[in-house]
């Protein structure tokens, strides 16, 4: 049966995050080395939660040292979903 519009998507969202990683590590000449030593974890820890965990379960240490160390900066928002203000009539 051909796929439709209707269809979920095959693949996951991107995690755009990682993404920056990658291609900062990449056009920078970093190593998995030099990446792990900076977060200061083994690295074999972080080639296996890279390509397996999403960037926001990292630990938020490691996360910020990846970041700091490549030149990326990180602007977290916290989206308000209920307005209490409209309750408050």
């Amino acid at each position: 049966m051909p796929r439709s519009k209707f269809d979920k998507p095959r693949f996951p969202p991107i995690d755009k995050l990682r993404a920056v990683i990658l291609e900062r590590k990449l056009t920078m000449r970093k190593t998995w080395h030099d990446l792990a030593e900076a977060a200061n974890i083994s690295e074999g820890y972080l080639r296996r939660i890279v390509p397996t965990t999403p960037s926001d379960q990292w630990s938020p240490q490691i996360r910020e040292a990846l970041c700091r160390y490549l030149g990326i900066r990180i602007k977290v928002e916290v989206q308000d979903l209920f307005d209490l203000s409209e309750d408050r009539k």
